[in-house]
Order: C-alpha cells, then structure tokens, then sequence
C-alpha cells in the first residue's frame, strides 16, 4: 500500500480550534465548518462523489462494480472541550486514506465504499452525544434533534442552516440510505492495548451506559454555630454515597462507575451546604451487570438518605444497551489483521462511539489502535505515527475483506 498522508491530514485539522490546552471544535462552530470543508476538499480531490445529510454527516463514496447499498467506515471531527487531536479526527481521516488506499492499489470491491464524518458524536454543542450516527440510524427522530437548544438558545435547526451549519455547494441527500455494513477504526481511549504490547485490537461490544443525576436535600446552616451531630450536610452524604457507589461498582464487577459532576450549594466557605448536585455515569459490556449498576445506584441512595438524614431524589437522564458488534465482520477484521501479520486482541470498548449506532442499521465492526498512557479527552492525547498508519493498513484490508464477506449475502 502506498502511505497515506494521515499525518498531515491530522495536524491540519489539529490547528482548527487549537485553545493552548486542547482543541475546541464543537458542532456547527466555525471550526468545525472548516474541518468539514477540508474533508470534502480532500476527498474531492482524490475523485470522491461527496454528500451531506440534514443532519451534518458528510459522506465521501468511492464506486464499486455494483451500485446501492455502500460499505461504510468513519468518524467524528467534533471535540469535547480542550480534547485531543485523534478522538473522532483519526478514524473520519483514516477512512478517506483507505479509500485512497485501495485505488492505489488498484482494488475493485463490489460494494461503493463511503467515509463518512459523523456529525456531534461528542454532544458537546447539543445535549445528545452521537447527534449524527443517531439520527442516520433513525434512533432520534430529525424532528425532535431540531428542536434540541445548545447553553445559548440555538436550536440544532436555526445552526445548521447558519453560516456554519450545513456546507454550501455540497450536495444535501434524501433521508439516510442504511449501508451494507460499517467498520470504525479508533483509537482506544484507554490502557489495555499499550498494557499487553499488541498494537491492534478488534472491539467484542460497545459498553452499555447509565446516566443518573442525583439531588441530594440537606439543610444548609452556619460554619460556626450548627454542631456536627446535628447537622444535615448534603455535601458530606454526597460524598459518602460517591465511595458506596465505588465499593458497589467493584463488587459487582466488570463494570465502570464514575461521579463526576458536582455541584454544591450555597457554595460558600462558611456555610454548611444544603444542596448538592451530581452526576453518575456507570457502564459494563454485560447487561446484568448494567441492571446490577442501576439497583446499586437507588439502593445506595436510599441507605445514604437514611443514615444521614437527608433527601435524596434521582433522575435517570440517559440509558444505552450494550451493543454487541457483529460476529462475521469481526472475523473479517481478525483475518484481515492476521495476514498483516499483526497480532490483535478482542477487547470491549468502555467509551460509546458512532458504530454503537449504525450497529442499528447494518453489521458493525471496531477496530482499536493504542492510546499512550490509555489517554483521551485531553490535549495531550497521542498515538504513534507507526500505530496510526498501521491501523489505516488495517482498516484497509479489514473494508476489502468486509466486501468480499457481504458479497457472499
């Protein structure tokens, strides 16, 4: 295969929202219209057709012997605030690179083959996170997603028809034409590829996810004159209900727990706080385990309440099933890596990704290259060059041996 020009791909889109400490790039901002437009830019001029949806997805398709239902493979160039460049970035990069990549080698597949730049995956701008690849695979309706409103007051309607919403002079598609299938290459996010030394990995599921707040009712009182056997400190049960969700969590097992949205008030130094604010987000790729989670949740609010004499009340605020990727794409993917000569594990993917929803719609596929350090969601998240070309080599195979595999339907 002839290199791909990924890493200056990267570094372009790198610059676009740079902060100083990450990248900004949300939905529908100026940033984001550019990486957009880079996208179609290079895609365009490696003889691509390019589309848009009415949701923002961007889609670039290399033709096959037949027409209709396309292979796709893709990612997000949307950011969480201060985020890395290769979350998202890499994988709607590496997609295009691939597709160049079989021309240059002179691949016909049967299948068109489409790399697809979801829009919003992060839910940074909006308050739904895979705005895009939801709303593709029909999960939320466009309707109801037009009508979400970001911290000004926008709708997801009013931005995508501004300056920055949906690209001029790229063609607008009708609906969402549901593909043949989907491989997704990502960075891992996490630790477990860089721990064993293996430079590949193929996903086994995409962890399910609990979101609850929680609102905790205590009384608020002075530093100075409130003794401590009669106070109703919110913040304190907060605290002690975080580290028995913890212990909660390890017992159960295989599973992630994590409190990390706190809001106190008053806020003040010297006032006991009457209220408290939190947020829990709990995963596992089992949904017994899931289920266990979320009777942990209520049942350790409600010892919390009672032992320290406050009222607790909780909101379920977002709930996703494990998602099971398709058992015949990841053996393509395994061979196809295998006669790399690559060795590659199966691993769960903790952190949700676009594939979670196309797996809706068509047979889904992830592949996963290392994280330094299991790092993302920061400024200083990298991956090596050598990793990333790999994985690109990878996907490459992986969507040829796809092709070869669904053709046989």
């Amino acid at each position: 295969m002839i290199p791909s020009p990924l890493a200056e791909r990267l570094a372009q889109l790198a610059a676009l929202g740079a902060t100083g400490h990450g990248i900004d790039r949300r939905l529908f901002s100026a940033e984001d219209a550019q990486a957009r437009t880079l996208f179609v830019q290079w895609a365009r001029g490696s003889k691509f057709t390019v589309e848009q949806d009415r949701a923002g997805n961007v889609f670039a398709r290399r033709a096959g012997k037949r027409d209709g239902a396309a292979i796709l493979s893709g990612s997000h160039l949307d950011t969480v605030p201060n985020g890395g460049a290769y979350d998202g970035a890499y994988g709607a990069v590496a997609a295009l690179c691939a597709l160049e990549e079989l021309d240059a080698a002179g691949v016909v597949t049967e299948h068109p083959v489409e790399a697809v730049a979801w829009a919003g995956e992060e839910g940074s701008r909006f308050p739904l996170g895979c705005l895009g690849s939801g709303a593709f695979a029909g999960l939320n309706e466009l309707a109801s997603i037009d009508a979400l409103r970001d911290d000004d007051g926008v709708t997801f309607a009013d931005a995508r028809a501004a300056a920055n919403g949906l690209l001029a002079g790229v063609p607008v598609r009708d609906g969402f034409p549901r593909p043949a299938g989907y491989v997704e290459l990502h960075i891992e996010q996490g630790p477990v590829l860089e721990h064993r030394g293996v430079r590949l990995g193929v996903v086994t599921a995409i962890a399910g996810q609990v979101r609850v707040e929680v609102e905790i009712h205590g009384e608020a009182g002075h530093a100075g004159t409130v003794p401590m056997e009669l106070r109703r400190d919110a913040l304190s049960a907060a605290a002690e209900l975080a580290l028995e969700l913890e212990a909660a969590a390890r017992t159960i097992g295989e599973c992630v727990l994590t409190v990390g949205h706190l809001s106190v008030f008053p806020n003040q130094t010297n006032v006991v706080p009457g209220r408290v604010l939190l947020r829990i987000d709990a995963r596992s790729v089992d949904e017994a385990r899931l289920s266990a989670l979320r009777a942990a949740i209520e049942a350790c609010a409600a010892r919390t309440a009672a032992k320290r004499g406050v009222r607790i009340e909780t909101t379920p605020i977002e709930e996703r099933r494990v998602v099971a990727m398709d058992p015949q794409l990841r053996g393509a993917v395994a061979a196809a890596i295998a006669e790399l000569g690559e060795r590659a594990i199966d691993l769960p993917s903790g952190a949700g990704h676009d594939a979670m929803c196309v797996a809706a719609v068509a047979p889904a596929a992830m592949i996963f290259v290392p994280s330094a350090g299991g790092l993302s969601h920061v400024g200083n998240e990298y991956t090596t060059p050598e990793d990333l070309q790999l994985g690109v080599t990878a996907l490459t195979r992986s969507i040829a041996a796809i092709d070869r595999l669904l053709a046989k339907d």
